[in-house]
């Protein structure tokens, strides 16, 4: 893919959705099919946010090399995020100027992000390909603000190089859920500052920046991919959820998942619009809360309850939890792909076919 400039249909496109280390676990096992099918190598482009940004991250940085990326994937899903930040506000001034600031400050996010796996990598230094977009929103235009190696902003806020700031800072922008962090001040080259908060709020499935539906004169970072594949570990959002609506703080809690959830309608509809029409020639959506009978065939109920209820925070996740979240990640990218993107898996065959002859 090429920034800002509008290209030829051709490539896939990758979208990783929110969801905190659920959602690393989920998108975990959906790129290991990926990877087992050797479709990960036709990825030009992987635009994400919040729980799906921290894997997409390190999936770029570790794009030449699987087992390393195996091992940080494993190794924050084993630790997790929020102890590393809570250990950080035990420090006396730390928590008082977060008490004093009204939120937590996302840089502690990307500090625990850096310690972990990141390693206080730049923007700059991410590879050229595949191309990684990093979401978030900006709550003074709102607008969807996304981070690149080369080019940074949005139609509203304009354009930014951004390239000596630290990938995880970039991370932290898109996960900085708004009920914990307070939001991220950038001041962009038009002298205006943009304040930048969890992706999510915009578009929690990550699928926004790749559909071919934008102006390259207006737009940043176009993209125009043949398919795009979307993995969504984001839902479910209000179904039988315990005292709900029993204090403000869960009304406005829900109030933003109701938002949310009419978000992630409203996407999945433009998506299939632009499949209908033609400008998304091949469209494969890995959802976690599927019903359809062929992603459920192997799950009982209670298994299927057991993962889609699995709570959305950056605490880890092991044991039983993961097994489970993985597999169901692998199962559903391997349905989807055997059913709606083949032509992805043909293409192999017919190269190893040549090799054999």
């Amino acid at each position: 893919m090429v920034d800002n400039k509008s290209i030829t249909k051709s490539g896939v496109g990758l979208a990783l959705s929110g969801g905190g280390s659920r959602a690393i676990a989920f998108h975990y096992g959906v790129l290991e099919t990926l990877h087992s099918l050797g479709i990960d190598k036709k990825i030009e482009v992987v635009s994400a946010i919040s729980g799906g940004a921290v894997i997409a991250a390190l999936w770029v940085v570790y794009s030449s090399d699987w087992d390393s990326f195996v091992k940080n994937v494993e190794l924050i899903l084993k630790k997790g995020l929020e102890g590393t930040i809570l250990r950080r506000l035990k420090h006396p001034v730390t928590l008082l100027q977060q008490i004093f600031n009204l939120g937590i400050d996302p840089s502690l996010l990307a500090e625990a992000i850096d310690d972990l796996v990141l390693h206080d990598i730049n923007l700059k230094e991410l590879p050229d390909k595949p191309v990684l977009i990093l979401n978030a929103t900006d709550l003074r235009t709102g607008s969807n603000f996304k981070f690149s190696k080369s080019i940074s902003g949005s139609y509203k806020d304009g354009e930014i190089n951004l390239g000596d700031m630290k990938l995880s800072e970039a991370v932290a922008c898109s996960a900085a859920y708004p009920a914990c962090f307070r939001a991220k001040r950038l001041r962009m080259n038009n002298g205006k500052d943009v304040f930048l908060t969890d992706g999510g709020s915009y578009d929690g499935l990550g699928a926004n920046a790749l559909m071919p539906d934008k102006d390259e004169k207006i737009s940043i970072l176009v993209q125009d991919c043949e398919t795009i594949i979307t993995s969504d570990a984001s839902a479910p959002f209000l179904e039988d959820r315990k005292y709900l609506g029993r204090s403000i703080g869960d009304a406005l809690y829900s109030s933003y998942l109701t938002s949310a959830k009419r978000v992630r309608s409203l996407i999945y509809n433009k998506m299939y619009h632009l499949k209908d029409s033609g400008d998304i020639p091949y469209l494969g959506t890995i959802k976690m809360d599927s019903k359809h009978p062929d992603l459920t065939i192997g799950w009982n109920k209670t298994d299927l309850e057991f993962v889609n209820g699995y709570k959305t925070n950056f605490k880890p996740v092991t044991g039983k939890a993961v097994d489970y979240i993985k597999k169901r990640g692998k199962e559903s990218a391997e349905i989807i792909i055997q059913k709606y993107l083949s032509h992805l898996t043909k293409e192999n065959n017919n190269k190893e076919g040549s090799k054999n002859g």
